[in-house]
């Protein structure tokens, strides 16, 4: 009995091995191209047309570290709330972000900011090591850049790994051959490395692909911002209703437009 469950078990994780290996894709250069990935990480971050989801975030820096929960809310191609809470339950702040206005409610200093989004530029959003412009682009895995230049195309660790150039920043990316996703990507300015984003634990919601571990990375600074998504919907209706931020009555006012 002992010797056939020891046979059943053996065919059993050969099995699975042949699967896992036939399920392996080894990037092919001659059968994918640099535009074409290009092409593809375009049409997948146009087919996010809102997401809801609940997240578990760490911080890691010289000065600060904790965990936080989110819930973040995003309509496109504008609307995005945040709000986050601290160790057991804490209320720390929440910002809204729409085409031209901004509004952060700072719940730690009971302060309520508002103002055209220029005026937010530069400003982080809390202790974490994220410009309030970024946000967006970091809780929705977005990468928009429109048109590369390319100035190398080649695989590396087994994944398909590009150099180019846009304007303010040059990039490494690297995608994975099973997906064509976006595993890793470097922005650099004037040759140092500004900032690193990594996506993995890719799952399919409501047939889209969406990473749901997010790895925000500043080297220099030695600061590291990481994102797991523990619910999350896509593409569903939001009410407008879901948007509204109520404001405590002590809640000093600051309008940065006057």
């Amino acid at each position: 009995m002992l010797k056939k469950l020891l046979s059943v078990l053996i065919v059993f994780v050969l099995g699975q091995s042949c699967t896992a290996l036939k399920n392996t894709v080894k990037p092919d250069l001659e059968k994918t191209s640099y535009q074409l990935l290009l092409q593809h990480h375009a049409q997948w971050q146009a087919s996010l047309q809102s997401l809801s989801a609940e997240l578990r975030m760490t911080l890691d820096t010289p000065q600060y570290s904790g965990n936080f929960n989110a819930s973040v809310l995003v309509d496109q191609p504008d609307s995005m709330l945040v709000t986050v809470t601290g160790p057991f339950g804490m209320h720390l702040g929440k910002v809204f972000i729409s085409k031209r206005r901004f509004v952060f409610y700072n719940q730690v200093m009971d302060q309520f900011m508002k103002g055209a989004k220029e005026d937010f530029e530069g400003r982080n959003f809390l202790q974490f090591p994220l410009e309030i412009g970024q946000m967006k682009d970091v809780f929705i895995a977005r990468d928009p850049f429109d048109v590369l230049e390319k100035t190398l195309f080649e695989i590396r660790d087994g994944k398909y790994y590009l150099e180019a150039a846009n304007g303010k920043y040059n990039y490494h990316i690297w995608f994975e051959p099973e997906n064509l996703m976006i595993s890793r990507i470097e922005y650099l300015n004037d040759g140092q490395v500004a900032f690193v984003k990594e996506y993995d634990n890719w799952r399919e919601v409501n047939g889209i692909l969406f990473p749901h571990l997010v790895n925000f990375v500043r080297p220099d600074e030695k600061q590291g911002f990481s994102i797991i998504i523990t619910q999350l919907e896509l593409n569903r209706p939001i009410d407008a209703k879901s948007y509204k931020i109520k404001v405590s009555d002590s809640a000093i006012q600051i309008d940065l437009t006057l």
